[in-house]
């Protein structure tokens, strides 16, 4: 009986570090994978107008790139997802990338252009303190807008504002 609990207690301090093994292996395939990305994480965070149940977004749509408000490519500021709905368009998550060329603390914004606010409206933002690098937050509108116009992406110091124009 000994001889069998100390086999299973054996077995078990072998496999825990192999789990940790591949683990730190597939975390570090991915660092160089992807050089210089990070997901960035938030410090404060605000959101305006309350989120609509169900409302998710299926159609993909790339934010171009303007400024620091870019991916590593330089091939989009972000993306999104909508579709229509019988009361306007569905805004599901909005993507948003930033590079930083120095460690700042900047403040990421998403903002609608509608029939309602045609001046535009703040619907999602957060705060980061980051270092150099390219960074993506993720943000979860869930929201319908009538008569939307445009979905832009901002950051603070960014020189200008990307949008995707709905027409």
């Amino acid at each position: 009986m000994r001889r069998l609990l100390r086999a299973r207690s054996a077995a078990r301090s072998r496999l825990l570090p192999g789990r940790w093994l591949a683990a730190l292996l597939s975390i570090g395939v991915m660092a160089l994978l992807v050089p210089g990305v990070s997901y960035a994480t938030a410090s404060q965070s605000g959101r305006a107008g309350p989120a609509v149940a169900g409302c998710l977004g299926v159609t993909p749509a790339v934010i171009p790139a303007l400024g620091f408000v870019t991916n590593p490519s330089r091939a989009q500021a972000g993306h999104l997802w909508w579709r229509p709905e019988p009361g306007g368009v569905c805004v599901g998550t909005v993507v948003e990338w930033v590079q930083y060329n120095t460690a700042a603390t900047k403040t990421w914004r998403v903002i609608v252009y509608s029939a309602r606010h045609p001046d535009g409206q703040v619907v999602a933002q957060q705060t980061f303190t980051l270092g150099r690098g390219w960074y993506w937050w993720s943000f979860g509108v869930h929201q319908v807008f009538a008569g939307l116009s445009a979905v832009c992406v901002t950051a603070d110091d960014s020189f200008g504002v990307p949008c995707l124009h709905f027409g």
